[in-house]
């Protein structure tokens, strides 16, 4: 039988694996900038097994764009094998990169709960 354009042949492809992208505890996070204005929070459970961005109400499709390379970059980490906290301080003192901003070193602070992270990126 010969191939019709119409019935495409669809392939599946994993995705690299991730941690949990919510937690009901606290979070230690690190804030994210790029050119001196804020992207967002990079955060981790305190509990393992959870890690993501929030981005930032005011820094738009910036912020938007920064959480699409943040969830990357944790993929990859969890990828090499690094707990979420060793993710969440690889990149601490890293050069800014266009795409994610940059993390500064010794920025860490711990919040009760991703509720109160959102809250304080103005997006609760």
């Amino acid at each position: 039988m010969e191939p019709r354009w119409d019935d495409p042949e669809f392939r599946t492809f994993d995705a690299p694996q991730e941690w949990s992208w919510t937690t009901d505890g606290p979070v230690r996070y690190v804030p994210v900038t790029r050119e001196g204005l804020p992207l967002g929070f990079l955060w981790v459970a305190l509990t393992p097994g959870a890690a993501g961005f929030v981005p930032a109400a005011t820094s738009g499709g910036a912020g938007m764009n920064a959480s699409v390379a943040w969830v990357a970059r944790l993929r990859s980490a969890k990828a090499a094998g690094d707990d979420p906290l060793a993710a969440l301080r690889r990149w601490a003192g890293e050069a800014e990169d266009a795409l994610c901003g940059s993390v500064p070193v010794g920025a860490e602070s711990e919040i009760s709960s991703l509720a109160g992270l959102s809250e304080l990126a103005g997006r609760s």
